[in-house]
């Protein structure tokens, strides 16, 4: 009952999106929940404000891309609009310019939606609920993600009160779907069962969990284990031994993402028993305690990037798989997690659904 209830109001959300065409020679960028605050310590997005700003205007602007903010992007459940402009106008003068080359969509979040009331946007930078890109024809549906809860919405406005008045004040983050593995698998597996039945890419945000091909940095993990043990014996003796050490690598990573994992019935992130259907990406969060996640769309490829700060310590500067890339001769550099064929996507989104 439920999930019918949701998938109307998603199929009528898809119907209403504003549709962006994008070809092979567009470039786009996707950041999801921002949570710009009002610089305190109690702002989650400070520490990385500095990145942030610096990815945008050197790497994004210049780089003639499409900027999609996909909600969340002001934190007004904790601070009110004014401090938080006042506080990050540097960051929302990048905005105007990204609008002024008519290269920006902000979409509404679950923590910003407030603003969906307001005559006058931050800025005059216009909100929508949705967005659907337009490759050849093929959909790729975007929108924060929250709309696929029942509870935020019925219960939206009340849901802002008790965080800004009661959880937060009392430093409880439970209520949040980022922080509750229950709730957050069972929203991803909701919106990728839609998903599939439409037979179309979703890009959501909201879960602050980033997805590549509807799989977690577990299922990622697991298939490049299983993808090395294949290779072992038809390699030489030295390039065994890489393979040994990278091996080490994945299962010492691998067993303290499983360590975390209190609810064992919600340990592994695959949806369903079936092959699984690369149908669901998400964007991650900029409030990453080494850096902030986003998705590109370059080329006719999709890929999911990882900024992170060379001042604070990141696994990635030691490993020779994903070797950081250095932005100019700052201290901030880009890591390429996963990257696929848009074209092959879609081809395997059609065939296997």
């Amino acid at each position: 009952m439920i999930d019918r209830f949701v998938f109307r109001h998603l199929r009528g959300l898809s119907r209403k999106s504003h549709t962006i065409p994008i070809s092979r020679q567009d470039r786009v960028v996707i950041f999801s929940d921002i949570h710009f605050g009002d610089g305190s310590d109690n702002d989650d997005f400070a520490q990385n404000g500095p990145l942030f700003h610096y990815v945008l205007e050197n790497h994004y602007l210049p780089g003639n891309y499409r900027l999609i903010l996909n909600g969340d992007i002001e934190e007004l459940h904790k601070f009110s609009l004014k401090k938080i402009i006042a506080r990050w106008r540097p960051a929302y003068r990048l905005f105007e310019q990204f609008h002024q080359q008519h290269r920006l969509t902000k979409l509404i979040g679950n923590h910003d939606y407030d603003l969906s009331f307001k005559k006058r946007k931050p800025l005059g930078i216009p909100i929508i609920d949705a967005c659907t890109l337009d490759f050849n024809g093929n959909r790729i549906f975007v929108f924060h993600g929250h709309q696929a809860s029942p509870f935020y919405r019925v219960f939206q406005p009340l849901s802002s009160l008790v965080v800004r008045y009661l959880a937060n004040p009392l430093g409880i983050k439970n209520y949040s779907v980022a922080f509750n593995s229950v709730k957050r698998y069972k929203l991803e597996k909701r919106i990728y069962d839609f998903a599939r039945q439409e037979k179309m890419l979703v890009m959501i945000g909201h879960t602050h969990r980033p997805l590549f091909e509807s799989q977690s940095r577990i299922d990622t993990l697991k298939a490049r284990i299983d993808k090395l043990c294949r290779l072992y014996p038809r390699v030489g003796p030295h390039k065994q031994k890489e393979i040994e050490l990278r091996i080490k690598e994945y299962l010492g990573e691998l067993q303290k993402l499983l360590l975390k994992k209190r609810k064992k019935r919600y340990m592994e992130s695959l949806y369903s028993e079936d092959p699984i259907i690369p149908c669901l990406f998400n964007s991650g969060c900029c409030i990453g305690k080494k850096g902030i996640t986003a998705i590109e769309i370059t080329g006719g490829e999709i890929e999911l990037v990882y900024w992170i700060d060379q001042k604070r310590p990141s696994k990635y500067f030691a490993r020779k798989d994903h070797l950081p890339i250095q932005l100019n001769n700052s201290d901030y550099w880009r890591v390429s997690l996963k990257k696929e064929s848009l074209d092959y996507i879609i081809t395997r989104l059609k065939l296997l659904s």
